[in-house]
């Protein structure tokens, strides 16, 4: 349950725009490529990777027309907060899917606020007690009133999580990605923005 003291207005007018948060962590990425700190040089390595997986997703994905047929559809405005970090692979396949779908209506806008600099708003959007994302929060436009969130990924990725958990002796986090990585190569956005377009509509 969220406090009372989470202010989605001052965390939203502290976002940044989709194009700004790939340039940020771009720049991210070539600062920290070298870094001698093996760390911070391994979470620039990933950066590197998602950055090729935006840059294609933002050429190669097409949502279907029925999602974009039921955003055409929205009679007010939402705000799409999404607590993200350049790093998260699964951020790298959800968040061009939904800069997509704003795309598809005036009624729906983008801002990005990084996991690491935003403790006290990561913490109230925990999954299992941890800090997983991308973390994405509709916020009604006018209000500032939560609507619904979703994240840190579509549910058929589920169960590679419990299988996981469940037995990581045999089915290493290394599988784990692996089976993810092939989920969001073939779903290719569909089952996100599916998804997100459900909990949009129904509010």
């Amino acid at each position: 349950m969220m406090e009372p003291s989470i202010d989605l207005r001052y965390f939203w007018n502290k976002g940044v725009s989709y194009e700004k948060y790939k340039e940020i962590i771009t720049l991210q990425e070539k600062q920290e490529i070298h870094s001698s700190d093996e760390n911070i040089k391994k979470l620039a390595e990933y950066t590197r990777l998602n950055l090729s997986r935006i840059h294609r997703n933002d050429k190669t994905l097409i949502l279907e027309e029925s999602v974009t047929k039921q955003l055409a559809c929205l009679s007010y405005k939402i705000n799409i907060l999404v607590i993200s970090e350049g790093w998260c692979g699964d951020a790298s396949q959800i968040v061009p899917v939904i800069n997509k779908m704003v795309r598809c209506t005036d009624k729906l806008d983008i801002r990005l606020v990084f996991r690491d600099e935003n403790e006290r708003l990561i913490n109230q959007y925990l999954t299992n007690g941890g800090k997983a994302i991308p973390i994405v929060i509709l916020i009604n436009a006018e209000t500032f009133q939560e609507i619904a969130h979703w994240g840190p990924r579509p549910q058929p990725c589920t169960p590679f999580l419990q299988k996981y958990k469940s037995d990581p002796q045999h089915y290493s986090h290394d599988d784990f990605a692996i089976d993810v990585q092939n989920f969001y190569n073939q779903d290719k956005g569909h089952t996100i923005s599916k998804e997100l377009t459900r909990l949009i509509v129904k509010s």
